[in-house]
């Protein structure tokens, strides 16, 4: 009885003892404790601005702070074709710029600013600019697709003199009405104006929706100078139809 008494002290001392032991081999939480200072970016102004072409407007840069000391900033710009080097007000194009900025512990922050730069036509001689858009696809009118912003013309780059780019050849039924984004914008369509006052227009071969990808045509274009406002319609082979009407926006 005595052996298995002692047994017993020696089993709870060997247990505390491994306790204390287990114990101290904890670190301490003042040795690993410590603020981290999230990335603060600052610049004027706001996310977004509509910018007329070749005007004298700045891009505000952007900088960025952790716990008041500077961090390196990277920006990266998209453009309606894809990766532009950066915002260039003597090329119209939406822009989508995102500045990022990363802190000592690698948690990273980013702010994204949106830059519309548009020539202005005077829809006699040229039909570029900022529009909203309206749009009904197959009939159906519905307030969600209503002075939807924005749709950009410009001159095709590299282009002739008469021909036009659209960002988008539904209307921003897709992008902006529903919210799915650019990528589901049909771009690449091509507008040959040959007569503005008469009406003449030639349209490039069909294009995509986007991601959802098939064949979009154009099939009317109609200018009217006194309302400021291009009625088109185009075709997608998924079976919808849209009638768009824009209406030009003054910068």
């Amino acid at each position: 009885m005595k052996n298995i008494i002692n047994l017993v002290k020696f089993s709870f001392f060997f247990g505390a003892l491994l306790t204390i032991v287990s114990c101290n081999n904890e670190p301490s939480v003042s040795d690993i404790s410590r603020i981290t200072y999230f990335p603060t970016f600052a610049y004027e102004g706001g996310n977004s601005a509509l910018i007329p072409c070749s005007s004298d407007f700045e891009i505000p840069p952007v900088t960025a702070t952790e716990g008041g000391s500077a961090l390196t900033v990277s920006v990266e710009v998209e453009g309606i074709q894809g990766s532009v080097p950066s915002v260039d007000i003597n090329k119209p194009d939406i822009y989508v710029e995102t500045s990022s900025a990363v802190n000592a512990d690698g948690f990273a922050g980013n702010v994204v600013r949106n830059f519309w730069v548009a020539c202005t036509g005077d829809m006699v001689t040229s039909i570029e600019g900022l529009y909203s858009a309206t749009v009904v696809r197959n009939g159906a009118v519905n307030p969600q697709y209503f002075d939807m912003e924005y749709i950009l013309i410009r001159k095709k780059p590299g282009g002739a003199a008469n021909e036009y780019e659209l960002s988008d050849a539904i209307g921003g039924y897709y992008d902006i009405g529903r919210a799915y984004g650019a990528g589901y914008r049909a771009i690449n369509m091509i507008v040959t104006a040959n007569d503005i006052p008469g009406n003449s227009f030639s349209f490039s071969a069909p294009v995509p929706v986007g991601a959802f990808g098939g064949a979009l045509t154009m099939q009317s274009f109609s200018v009217d100078p006194a309302t400021k406002t291009i009625n088109f319609v185009s075709d997608w082979d998924a079976g919808f139809n849209f009638v768009v009407t824009l209406t030009q926006v003054a910068l």
